[in-house]
């Protein structure tokens, strides 16, 4: 990232504090921790990256962020008050579209603002403003399955936008696209950061995304998941193919070494069947 875009962050927008998540293996008297002790700060602004090996918890851990679970101990506080459900200041963006398969990419942004009880004609608005920001100008009539795994979560980014929350969680957006597409989808997600300043965490298993979109990465442990540490990624500019900048294959390496041994962990869990 730029220097400007660092600067531009403010203070503490998410404190996540001391939280763990235990859960209750089905038909079973056995508990497993996905996630414990965990403590992160993500600042107003911020892109946040958060990686991690397959089964650490990053997941459960936006679940949580989202209000879609409670925890089992910590808290997690969004401007300083405690998350205790979902709430329209937080926009979710899965791997997989969740797009409403009658409605139209119009009708499909529009259904946050239905949810906040705007005007009919301002929700018309409002979506194609949004649909114009994702590139999608043109394509407001086109039902879900009229359009491509790139376009469709282009609306799926589109309709977190449209009921403007303060915060973009997004767990894997990218994973199931193709190498040009994500690429292509990469870029266009910073630009709406920049134009948007929304607060983000982003989750993705790819060193690569992490270190591309991330103004900082937090790296997660191996199963129960933690924090194993957080980075901070500056480039000069962000001009030319940033993935051929040597600062780039530098942070990239920092990562791996990092991740290297967690991977091998959660694998070898897996192996032993760990639950």
């Amino acid at each position: 990232m730029t220097a400007s875009s660092e600067s531009r962050t403010g203070g503490t927008k998410i404190g996540i504090r001391g939280v763990s998540k235990v859960f209750q293996v089905r038909d079973s008297a056995e508990v497993f921790t996905a996630i414990e002790d965990v403590t992160l700060d993500v600042r107003e602004g911020e892109f946040l990256t958060l990686v991690g090996p397959s089964g650490c918890g990053k997941s459960t851990l936006l679940d949580l962020v989202a209000g879609l679970a409670a925890p089992t101990s910590g808290e997690i506080l969004l401007d300083g008050t405690r998350i205790t459900g979902p709430g329209l200041d937080r926009g979710i963006v899965f791997q997989q579209y969740a797009l409403f398969p009658w409605r139209t990419a119009l009708a499909n942004i529009e259904f946050g603002l239905e949810a906040k009880g705007v005007a009919k004609k301002e929700r018309a608005e409002k979506a194609r403003h949004y649909l114009d920001l994702v590139g999608l100008t043109g394509f407001d009539q086109r039902y879900p399955h009229e359009l491509s795994g790139g376009m469709r979560q282009r609306v799926a980014i589109a309709r977190s936008l449209a009921f403007d929350p303060d915060v973009l969680l997004m767990d894997e957006p990218f994973a199931a696209l193709d190498a040009q597409t994500r690429e292509s989808l990469q870029e266009e997600l910073l630009s709406i950061w920049e134009k948007t300043g929304k607060t983000i965490i982003f989750i993705t298993h790819g060193i690569d995304e992490a270190v591309y979109l991330g103004q900082r990465v937090a790296v997660m442990t191996s199963r129960p998941g933690r924090i194993k540490q957080v980075i901070g990624v500056e480039f000069d500019t962000r001009e030319g193919d940033l993935r051929a900048d040597p600062a780039f294959g530098e942070y990239r390496h920092q990562l791996w070494t990092l991740l290297r041994d967690e991977v091998a962990a959660a694998r070898a869990q897996e192996v032993a069947g760990v639950g």
